[in-house]
């Protein structure tokens, strides 16, 4: 069902066309006839030959055995599913009320499978561009991916208002040349440390220094997709993904009519799919607050909420924590509730939009002999790496914005005005959603109303007004989040600060991990603080599902393991920024460990309606 991106752009498309595609994108099973897979000699054939040295099944197998054979999976580092839905999928576990008073309780069963859940063990991914040596690199379990839209409109207006404190900072600097100076950054309530500039009078450029920044790369862009932090748009990450664990290459990573992969399919998927594919991940409905009926369970997680957010003073906490809460912040505030699906870049040319006019999609090519192809991403990657951060669309967009009040700002700075006041002029700019660089699809999370452009008037889920009559919503999309206005700033209850952490000895990679600027990369003790909504349902924990339960989950964050646990936890995990929270939470009675979890077990995934466990 591919929509070209054109027709999203003029507004001919209805929204739910669009997310009904992106559904099937999601979902679809791809085969080779699409595009899935290799070629014997793509990118990832001497990884694939080291995997499967002596296929008997190779048509292009010779008498020697030096063409790669095409068996097509990899599975370590890539090429290792066939669908989207065939890692995100499995919604959580409950054990039937019948059951759960048995001794020993029943069996815990998974709730239905349903499109956007978190993996299982099995499903893990794994990372690992040097394969096979080492074997591996990068362990990774898939994340449910409920939400995604609300995420990524937090992350970007973090991000602007991070820009937008750094254009201060320049204007200080460059008149107070040759002098440092030093500006704290925050946003939402959350501290980024500081950031330093000087101006040199010499070069005539600012020279910022990185050395006092927290919980953000040096070009501070929230990125807060996947475990590490490393993708700032679902859009970048959908179009990267699919080429890693599909080969399902799209145009705007590998270029029109370009064979990337040497499987002879060009063109696998569109700008329309890509877009579509990202527009119904962002619109999956959020996690939610289950209340336990029996009032025991009711009063330990209410007990347990408290103490997750360090409220508890009864539990002998120490004085001032905000425990978990101090990360794992239960609600961030969305200024503008609107998520943007940003239009496909053509490849190199970040500045022009892709069109699928006049492409066949797929296309398959006739005849090899003789065929010429142009290798455009020489190795795969779980987020296809741009230039440079001024790429990136969040960037782009903020630029832009900045640049309309540049010269006032520069001008009531030349004049002293207060820092205050030039401050106040820069969070308004970032903030002025009609002034675009990039553009996309603009989709109001609470009402799903959505528009292509500023210029266009705002359409229903079917097409009319927004106050006009519409169709249900897909069962993928409800329910959104309360909201009163639906134009006003949204509650979100992410649990999450959106920002990096060292977690110490016991999480830490092997390695850094890239992101989507060439330049960035994730230290290998670094980790994005993962959202917490949907937790219960999203087993096994940590980023490569070491931790079977929410207990083995807490100690591995760090602290000092008490002596009694060495049998059960035999790790020393200390040396993580979570040291104290967790030590705290070593400290506390049985009884209120126990709470804890059971709060934690109220953060469910949104069952579809209807929906019964098949047990």
């Amino acid at each position: 069902m591919t929509i070209p991106q054109q027709d999203v752009m003029s507004g001919s498309v209805t929204l739910r066309r669009i997310v009904e595609s992106g559904a099937h994108f999601f979902s679809y099973p791809y085969f080779p006839q699409d595009g899935w897979g290799e070629g014997a000699d793509g990118p990832r054939a001497w990884q694939r030959k080291a995997l499967y040295p002596n296929s008997p099944f190779s048509p292009y197998a010779t008498a020697d055995g030096s063409v790669p054979p095409p068996i097509p999976f990899l599975r370590l580092n890539g090429i290792d599913s066939q669908s989207c839905y065939e890692c995100h999928t499995s919604i959580g576990a409950t054990v039937q009320p019948d059951l759960a008073g048995a001794n020993p309780p029943g069996p815990a069963t998974r709730t239905q499978p349903a499109i956007g859940g978190a993996a299982g063990i099995a499903n893990t991914a794994f990372i690992n561009g040097q394969f096979p040596n080492p074997l591996t690199q990068l362990v990774r379990n898939p994340p449910h991916v409920f939400g995604t839209g609300y995420t990524q409109a937090l992350a970007n207006e973090i991000t602007g208002q991070l820009l937008g404190q750094q254009a201060l900072l320049a204007d200080h600097a460059r008149y107070t040349p040759d002098k440092p100076v030093t500006l704290p950054l925050a946003a939402k309530n959350l501290s980024f440390g500081w950031l330093g500039a000087t101006y040199d009078s010499k070069t005539k450029t600012v020279v910022y220094d990185y050395s006092r920044l927290t919980g953000v790369a040096q070009d501070l862009v929230v990125r807060p997709f996947q475990w590490k932090g490393i993708a700032s748009s679902v859009r970048h990450f959908a179009a990267a993904a699919t080429q890693f664990h599909f080969s399902m290459e799209a145009v705007e990573v590998v270029g029109v009519n370009n064979d990337n992969d040497g499987d002879g399919v060009i063109n696998e998927l569109s700008y329309g799919n890509i877009g579509a594919l990202t527009s119904f991940v962002a619109l999956t409905r959020p996690p939610t607050v289950e209340t336990p009926a029996d009032s025991t369970r009711k009063a330990q997680a209410t007990r347990g909420a408290a103490i997750f957010a360090g409220t508890a003073t009864d539990a002998g906490l120490p004085a001032g924590s905000a425990m978990c809460a101090s990360c794992h912040q239960p609600v961030q505030q969305l200024d503008r509730p609107v998520v943007t699906i940003e239009w496909g870049t053509v490849l190199d040319h970040p500045d022009q939009v892709g069109s699928d006019a006049g492409i066949t999609l797929p296309s398959r090519l006739q005849g090899r002999a003789g065929e010429t192809r142009k290798r455009t991403v020489a190795a795969p990657t779980l987020v296809n790496p741009l230039p440079s951060t001024e790429h990136l669309p969040v960037v782009r967009e903020v630029r832009a914005r900045l640049a309309k009040v540049s010269a006032q700002a520069d001008d009531a700075t030349r004049r002293g005005e207060p820092a205050a006041a030039v401050a106040a002029l820069y969070d308004k700019a970032v903030a002025d959603a009609d002034t675009t660089a990039v553009g996309g699809l603009e989709i109001n999370l609470n009402t799903l109303a959505s528009r292509p452009t500023p210029s266009t008037a705002w359409r229903n889920l079917d097409g009319g007004t927004p106050g006009g009559t519409a169709g249900a919503l897909p069962a993928y999309a409800r329910d959104r989040l309360p909201y009163t206005d639906p134009n006003a700033p949204l509650a979100v209850p992410l649990l999450s600060d959106l920002r990096l952490h060292d977690m110490g000895p016991c999480l830490a990679d092997i390695a850094p991990q890239a992101t989507d600027v060439a330049t960035i990369a994730v230290p290998p003790q670094q980790f994005l603080t993962r959202p917490l909504w949907g937790v219960a349902d999203s087993w096994p924990y940590l980023h490569d599902g070491r931790a079977l339960d929410l207990a083995q989950a807490i100690r591995f964050h760090g602290g000092t393991r008490p002596a009694s646990l060495a049998a059960e936890f035999p790790y020393q995990c200390a040396g993580s920024e979570a040291d104290p929270v967790i030590d705290a939470f070593y400290a506390l009675s049985a009884g209120d460990q126990e709470a804890l979890l059971v709060y934690l077990t109220t953060l469910r995934l949104p069952p579809l309606p209807g929906a019964v466990v098949p047990f």
